[in-house]
């Protein structure tokens, strides 16, 4: 007696393809909740990071099926990897300043503290150092930690790709 195994090749990727689909998708939904828990927390959150994590995703690739998280906001990335100190210049609006009575350009900026908008010449605590004023700060990794601990938990690897 034998037996014949017929396997019809299309059907076959059809179906590995949404298998892995969900997967994608199950990951992205962990890694976006996890992201999104992390970063609403913290001294100076305001949630707006947090509202604009999002995922997209699954996508299908000619070499697999890949999805993605992420922010668009300017500052995300200096929260993920943390920065340096570093310098902070007053900018002006539209071109112009706001001079102080030392005539020295002034930072504009919300105070949290006393709860208003305020002009100085340099940030409190660093004075006569105009733009020396960022101490600097470790990078929460609310991606990068996510991602790893979803990718563990569902025998994936992660790939780095340095933009």
């Amino acid at each position: 007696m034998a037996v014949r195994v017929v396997i019809n090749r299309a059907s076959t990727w059809v179906q590995s393809r949404e298998a892995a689909a969900r997967l994608v998708r199950e990951v992205l939904r962990e890694v976006e909740a996890q992201a999104k828990a992390k970063t609403l927390g913290g001294p100076y959150s305001t949630g707006k990071l947090s509202n604009s994590i999002h995922s997209i995703g699954p996508e299908f690739t000619a070499i697999g099926v890949t999805g993605r998280v992420g922010t668009s906001l300017k500052y995300a990335l200096s929260v993920e990897r943390g920065a340096k100190v570093h310098w902070i210049f007053p900018k002006g609006v539209g071109g112009v300043f706001r001079f102080g009575s030392h005539r020295k350009p002034q930072l504009k900026f919300f105070w949290r503290k006393i709860g208003k908008i305020v002009y100085l010449p340099h940030i409190p605590g660093s004075p006569s150092k105009l733009g020396r004023s960022h101490p600097g700060q470790r990078g929460k990794h609310f991606l990068t930690e996510p991602l790893h601990r979803s990718a563990r938990l569902h025998g994936m690897r992660v790939e780095t790709i340095n933009l």
